[in-house]
């Protein structure tokens, strides 16, 4: 149970601060657990950070895969989707920009190299999901799908960070409407 509250401070922890400003003691803290039990599940704030990434990326995978192993509407398939990964950009915005952009020195060279693996791990599993839909009855346009999930993240993210700085202007069904309609009219043929 104290692994699963130091993953959930962790990750709090470092939404807020950032990798390199987020400390060992801030997350003991928020975890409400000893220094002692904190590096005993964890040796160093690298391996923790690796741990929290990739259980953030394990969650949204497996959302994924149940969204899209029921019997919805492609449509609605996509839109949820699609509203999971708005959910990792908005809700831990931080996190998420240090996952596909800040990943930088100051992480030890193994687990750096970890992170780098689970990120591409994370953008193959979306070009699968998009392979699968070029091959199901021709419902995705003939595109190079490992391009097209790179270019669909890199877009969420920063219509995402956009959003964040003009929330008064966007809901988040505005939100959710523009980046389906982009998505649906770039890269599928017809949803309805």
């Amino acid at each position: 149970m104290s692994k699963e509250k130091i993953l959930h401070a962790a990750t709090r922890v470092f939404s807020e601060y950032g990798y390199h400003r987020a400390s060992m003691d801030e997350i003991a803290q928020q975890a409400q657990v000893a220094k002692g039990t904190l590096y005993y599940n964890f040796p160093g704030k690298s391996q923790l950070f690796k741990a929290v990434v990739k259980a953030g990326f394990e969650d949204i995978m497996e959302r994924t895969k149940t969204d899209l192993s029921s019997a919805l509407p492609i449509k609605e398939q996509i839109l949820r989707v699609l509203r999971h990964h708005l959910d990792l950009f908005l809700d831990s915005r931080h996190f998420a920009h240090i996952v596909f952009n800040e990943i930088s020195n100051g992480i030890e060279p193994d687990v750096l190299d970890e992170l780098k693996q689970l990120r591409r791990e994370h953008l193959s599993f979306l070009a699968g999901i998009l392979r699968e839909a070029q091959c199901e009855g021709g419902v995705m346009r003939d595109v190079d799908a490992d391009l097209a999930a790179a270019s669909t993240i890199g877009m969420l993210e920063s219509t995402c960070n956009y959003y964040l700085s003009h929330q008064e202007e966007y809901s988040r069904e505005d939100l959710e409407s523009f980046v389906f309609t982009v998505v649906a009219e770039g890269l599928f043929k017809s949803l309805d």
